[in-house]
């Protein structure tokens, strides 16, 4: 088995994030109609980033779960609009289930290193970890480290936000306000011709 330093496991972590694609999503939206039906009975969904992991996490720790549940909170502005809820969607429990469970167990570890950098990387500017900041304080950290000249930073922000919002739009309730009614192909019946290279001329 390769041994990855800490470094290499975070930018094995990015480059698996950035490959997500629009076909990924829609995987996502059908594993997290499984999600909603099993994950949202009996569970209370945490009000706060300190609250403790919700039952059916696997593959999340405390640790990773608060960085998450406050990324969403901040990259996710819903309240107030006729976007879903927060509180209706099981975010976490998405993208527990449906992303981070197919992840490599290299590619995890660093993805949990990488989370765990970008919590502490708050502590430089603000004197305590992400996960503790204001909306005004965290949604500035996210910016800095979207523009930041330094590759881990920038990627780790963009991927991490990246996962959040997969697992909030994989969702079909979220479809609602925007009048998107799942993938055309399985409403009309179109049966799949699966990766089917394009007719020449």
């Amino acid at each position: 088995m390769t041994s990855f330093s800490k470094s290499e496991n975070i930018e094995h972590a990015i480059a698996a994030m950035q490959q997500f694609s629009r076909r990924d999503f829609l995987k996502f939206a059908a594993a997290s109609v499984g999600v909603a039906s099993v994950g949202m009975i009996g569970v209370a969904l945490p009000s706060d980033a300190s609250a403790a992991v919700p039952n059916g996490i696997r593959f999340m720790g405390e640790a990773e779960y608060k960085v998450f549940h406050r990324l969403m909170q901040v990259s996710l502005p819903v309240d107030g609009t006729p976007l879903a809820s927060l509180d209706k969607i099981p975010v976490m429990q998405t993208l527990d289930a449906a992303l981070l469970a197919g992840m490599a167990p290299h590619v995890l570890n660093g993805l949990k290193q990488g989370v765990g950098m970008f919590e502490q990387g708050a502590v430089k500017l603000y004197g305590k970890p992400f996960s503790q900041l204001g909306d005004k304080e965290a949604t500035a950290f996210c910016d800095a480290w979207d523009n930041s000249s330094d590759p881990l930073q920038r990627g780790l922000a963009t991927g991490l936000k990246k996962l959040v919002a997969l697992s909030y739009w994989a969702n079909p309730p979220t479809w609602v306000a925007l009048g998107y009614d799942g993938p055309v192909s399985k409403n009309w019946g179109l049966k799949s011709l699966g990766n089917a290279p394009m007719p020449a001329n």
